[in-house]
């Protein structure tokens, strides 16, 4: 039975001063984008436009860049067009390049757009305090009751101002057109964000997320000058808020793409591109240190346990493949004296336990993986579904390959100063409507 979060938003009390007004609620999606085009962009617009939240209370944000300005203008005047009249605003952003400080990526982009959507809001006469701003990647597309479920989170938490509203990324757009390793890698990606979704006191920003507009102000917006600009942002809250700021799971996915290119070593060269910049997250790890010690207001557990999750986090990504793969038989295979222990006869017996738990495990994960697939394109027969199951049997690789070595891989080019810059993944969703209009392709072309 499907939850109606509408109805939820119609019944709540009118007297409750703990309860914000939520027909006063507007609400933004900012979609970052570069160098996408409208077979991507548009089913993401369309999806925002389809939700059921009303069009008056809606605007929509192009975030994008001046060195793909004549793109972002042709493909963005053509959304403009067809969708501005029918919600309260579509803004175009063209952040500048250049500008000194600011690291070529998301963060730097979105935080300009972010501005733009307070100038006009304040153009518009609209309450920061009623405009829940939401950041997402071009390719995201939102569930039917996706924006009333936020709302009613929303307005129901009396302490909805340093509070940032987390969704569950799943990557599943163009599943069905993905290569077994790509999928794997999605699938993966999705089933950790539902793992510390269900663990709300660890929970911290990635990907598509929301905040109040009075909060994003509060914070300046985003980072520029870094990386992995989404769980840099829970940081940002959570210092600027002086320890208060929490993430709020919300148990509805958004539905994204796996990586995709037009041939597969490409797109194995995208993946590992892609894995090696979420690896570098341990970026995060001098501003959170130094951060901690500058407030002595934050309790100083609270501190320590979350510095700890985010080193365990990040030497667990870069080892835990390695140590299951190589680590755990290097005793028995070099070590004489080892084998003549207790521990090592016994250690067949206990490895085989694990691993058969592991199987049964694994098998769980492919039950859930089917279970979450889109519709099955017509030209693809059912014996698809035993090939995308099948596929589950490389996970000890993929894991090693697109988990441990990229992140070992960014973790090392920042001890020895190599800093990254952000690396934008490329997108090539199959769009659903085959047959361009003419108006599409007219868009589409792009000028020699």
């Amino acid at each position: 039975m499907r939850t109606d979060f509408r109805r939820m938003l119609e019944s709540l009390p009118k007297d409750d001063p703990q309860v914000a007004p939520w027909k006063e609620v507007y609400q933004a999606v900012i979609y970052a984008t570069f160098r996408e085009e409208l077979n991507v962009l548009e089913p993401s617009v369309q999806s925002v436009m389809d939700a059921d939240w009303p069009n008056a209370r809606k605007i929509l944000v192009l975030a994008g860049e001046e060195r793909d300005k004549e793109r972002l203008e042709r493909v963005g005047e053509y959304l403009k067009e067809k969708y501005g009249s029918k919600i309260y605003g579509f803004i175009i952003s063209v952040h500048p390049d250049g500008i000194p400080g600011e690291l070529r990526g998301k963060g730097a982009g979105s935080a300009w757009a972010g501005k733009l959507l307070t100038k006009f809001a304040e153009e518009k006469k609209l309450s920061e305090e009623n405009l829940i701003v939401h950041i997402a990647d071009a390719d995201t597309r939102f569930m039917h009751q996706f924006f009333n479920c936020v709302c009613y989170e929303f307005v129901t938490n009396p302490n909805r101002h340093i509070r940032s509203y987390q969704p569950i990324p799943l990557y599943s757009n163009n599943i069905w057109h993905a290569p077994a390793m790509s999928r794997l890698v999605a699938w993966g990606s999705s089933f950790w964000q539902m793992i510390e979704t269900s663990r709300p006191w660890r929970l911290v920003n990635f990907s598509t997320h929301a905040y109040s507009l009075k909060m994003l102000h509060g914070m300046d917006y985003w980072a520029t000058d870094i990386v992995n600009e989404d769980s840099r942002q829970f940081w940002r809250a959570f210092y600027a808020y002086e320890g208060a700021s929490r993430a709020v799971p919300i148990y509805l996915p958004v539905h994204m793409d796996a990586v995709l290119a037009d041939n597969f070593w490409t797109t194995m060269k995208n993946q590992y591109l892609q894995k090696r910049r979420w690896g570098y997250g341990v970026e995060h790890l001098p501003y959170v240190v130094t951060e901690a010690i500058k407030h002595k207001e934050i309790p100083f557990w609270d501190k320590v346990v979350r510095i700890f999750r985010l080193v365990e986090g990040d030497f667990s990504l870069a080892t835990a493949s390695f140590y299951l793969t190589f680590v755990g038989w290097m005793p028995i295979l070099f070590s004489g004296t080892f084998r003549q222990t207790v521990l090592a006869h016994n250690y067949p017996l206990v490895a085989t336990a694990v691993f058969s738990l592991a199987w049964v495990m694994l098998l769980f994960s492919v039950y859930v993986s089917l279970a979450f697939l889109p519709p099955r394109p017509s030209y693809f027969k059912k014996t698809k579904y035993l090939e995308l199951a099948a596929d589950w049997i490389i996970t000890p690789v993929s894991a090693l390959l697109f988990g441990s070595i990229p992140a070992l891989d960014a973790q090392t080019r920042l001890m020895l100063g190599k800093y990254m810059g952000f690396w934008v993944t490329p997108k090539s969703s199959v769009s659903s409507d085959p047959i361009l209009s003419a108006a599409k392709q007219k868009a589409l072309k792009t000028s020699d």
